[in-house]
């Protein structure tokens, strides 16, 4: 097949089903296909499932043995605006160079936004075509049955402590390394099985869950946020305002992932969900009069 110099960008909600079509995608064409996934957990795990029929690589994987392709797939593109300008500029180099070899370059992510739009129209000039098919854009495939939005940090720790034992896998993101590590600690003390998970661990996150299938919690970074296989999430936790619609998506979506109902409970207003103040009133507080009767029973640490 032969591609002239095109440029798509594909927008579709987390759990939509990329890595299925990408498979299809590669079928279809007949033509060598290049994956560059800046997440070296999802790399290791798309080589084991494909072996050599699609070669997968990150950005600094490719520029130690760049190639040509005559299709090239970019996953999570998002991350290429919010860590290629940060601490890994060489992702930029990498998409560069990678775009020059290939005729198609497709861009995927589920978080298309206004910063980013404006990137992808700066490439123009350097394609013969430039596309955008939006299959939802910055939506949820699998919404939380509640969206709470917690008065205080204090509160979801609260929250987090007073949930029973063996009902379920529940995940909780915090900002920092300490935070995750002292939490898992309380957990630890309180009885709950719980696995961490801190930048650079996520390739080891497989076989903990391999050990320990179904953890009361997973505690961690955003490490986790993107493109890791995770067990059913019935409760996500946010335990800081992220501030960024991008990375809210694609931390809550962490839950449903197979469609069975979850809650989120975070820091902030929800951004792409219906939310009633009302109703976030009254969740509020049936939680918090379950965590002071817990408490009062002996059943919270003090």
């Amino acid at each position: 097949m032969d591609f002239t110099s095109t440029l798509l960008l594909l927008s579709a909600p987390p759990a939509s089903g990329k890595t299925y079509w990408i498979e299809h995608f590669h079928d279809a064409i007949g033509e060598e296909l290049l994956l560059v996934t800046p997440l070296r957990a999802l790399a290791d795990e798309c080589r084991r499932k494909w072996g050599t029929a699609i070669r997968v690589v990150t950005p600094e994987e490719y520029l130690v043995r760049p190639s040509r392709a005559a299709v090239v797939i970019f996953d999570e593109f998002h991350l290429y605006l919010y860590w290629g300008d940060t601490f890994r500029e060489r992702m930029w180099e990498a998409f560069y160079g990678a775009c020059e070899a290939a005729g198609l370059c497709v861009l995927l992510t589920a978080t298309v936004s206004p910063e980013l739009v404006d990137l992808v129209r700066s490439f123009a000039a350097h394609f013969d075509q430039l596309l955008w098919i939006d299959r939802g854009n910055r939506r949820l495939k699998f919404p939380p049955r509640t969206y709470i939005k917690a008065p205080s940090r204090k509160w979801v720790i609260a929250d987090i402590l007073r949930q029973e034992k063996g009902a379920g896998v529940r995940i909780v993101f915090c900002r920092y390394r300490e935070e995750v590590l002292e939490l898992a600690r309380q957990l630890s003390r309180a009885g709950f099985s719980c696995l961490t998970c801190l930048g650079g661990e996520a390739g080891a996150l497989g076989g903990k869950l391999r050990l320990t299938p179904a953890p009361d919690y997973i505690v961690c970074t955003t490490v986790l946020s993107h493109g890791v296989n995770l067990p059913e999430i019935y409760r996500v936790y946010l335990l800081y305002p992220t501030g960024n619609c991008d990375f809210w998506i694609q931390m809550i979506a962490r839950g449903g992932r197979r469609g069975g109902d979850y809650t989120v409970i975070g820091l902030e207003l929800p951004h792409s969900i219906s939310w009633s103040p009302a109703r976030n009133f009254l969740a509020v507080l049936r939680e918090s009069l379950h965590s002071w009767f817990c408490l009062r029973e002996g059943l919270l640490p003090p």
